[in-house]
């Protein structure tokens, strides 16, 4: 009896004991936060972004006003380590880090990125926009964002649209005016199809070097000349052996904000909105940065010894009408429809007659 009555108390404190397990896991479990959980939300996010050009520009001064951003917004939760320069590597190496997640995010150019997303090829194609207030209205809109999409197939996410500027022509030969006076001149391109394609029409010999590169080949005569915005110019001291600058303004550079899909995906809510919104103001700091910078880079340019041309109306109509060959045969490389739609959101008629 006394056994029976032992083994009795014994099953009941079992119970009991099983019973009070339950409780305190179905709290946890209902309360949606384990114990893992509770000590990874306290860890710090570190975004590792980089980017190529120097820590004079406007694009890194851009960089550090994120991290700023990001880091306050965040109660220091999220540090972003910059890394400028190329220091690990040219644009393309860039790209492919960040879709390998072995950096977080960087800004490259959208002909560099165009070969990871097809569609961004369309702003490859020379003199599409008149000024940086429809380029902005155009990148800003419905278009511009929906374009931004196609990089998640690529494990990317476009954060939104920088700005590199407008592409003007500098060499080390002599005054350009005329497509004509181009012709058989060595210039670097990106590495980047429609542009090596352009330049080969009305001409030139384009050499595609990456950025780094480009003040060597400019010294050794690998190239004669370089064709880029003028704050590369001037940080890149390009000018230095290239002081021949002609004002062409055939490219209007946009550059993306990417970063790495699987880490932008893994954030919380919260931590994605602060991203996102300390990128669009960053966007706005940049676009005011380099609207108040044009005047003082060209001073200072000349001040080191560029020549520059300006081209006359009559001038620059000359460089559109040698580029409408270019448009008839290359619409059709490219997502031709989309090409259409950039083209009637400008305005620009005589390249849409070129090739529908």
């Amino acid at each position: 009896m006394l056994k029976k009555n032992l083994l009795f108390l014994l099953l009941a404190f079992v119970a009991l004991t099983l019973v009070a397990c339950s409780k305190t896991n179905s709290t946890s479990s209902s309360s949606g936060v384990s114990s893992s959980e509770s000590t990874s939300s306290d860890k710090k996010i570190t975004i590792m972004a980089a980017h190529v050009v120097s820590t004079e520009t406007t694009q890194h001064k851009a960089f550090m006003e994120f991290k700023r951003l990001v880091e306050e917004r965040s109660d220091g939760k999220i540090e972003v380590d910059i890394y400028p320069d190329g220091q690990l590597g040219g644009e393309r190496e860039m790209i492919e880090s960040t879709q390998a997640g072995n950096i977080q995010m960087s800004s490259p150019s959208v002909g560099v990125l165009a070969n990871f997303s097809s569609a961004l090829q369309i702003f490859d194609f020379p003199f599409i926009f008149k000024d940086s207030k429809t380029a902005h209205e155009v990148v800003d809109g419905e278009f511009g964002q929906e374009l931004l999409k196609g990089l998640e197939q690529s494990g990317l996410v476009g954060l939104n649209y920088g700005e590199l500027g407008y592409r003007h022509l500098s060499n080390n030969k002599g005054e350009i005016v005329t497509p004509e006076d181009i012709n058989g001149l060595k210039i670097r391109t990106m590495e980047v199809p429609m542009h090596i394609a352009y330049w080969k029409e009305v001409g030139a010999n384009p050499t595609p070097l990456a950025f780094t590169e480009v003040f060597t080949g400019l010294s050794q005569g690998v190239v004669d000349g370089v064709e880029n915005v003028l704050g590369l110019i001037h940080s890149g001291k390009f000018h230095e052996v290239s002081k021949y600058i002609t004002t062409t303004g055939h490219i209007y550079d946009p550059e993306i904000y990417i970063m790495n899909k699987d880490f932008f995906n893994g954030l919380s809510k919260e931590n994605q909105e602060i991203i996102k919104s300390s990128i669009n103001d960053t966007v706005k700091y940049l676009r005011e940065l380099n609207s108040s910078i044009d005047a003082e880079l060209r001073a200072k340019l000349e001040e080191e010894g560029a020549i520059f041309r300006d081209l006359t109306d009559k001038e620059y109509n000359a460089w559109i009408e040698a580029s409408v060959p270019f448009y008839a045969k290359n619409a059709d490389k490219v997502d031709k429809e989309k090409l259409i739609q950039l083209l009637e959101a400008t305005g620009n008629d005589k390249f849409l007659d070129a090739i529908k």
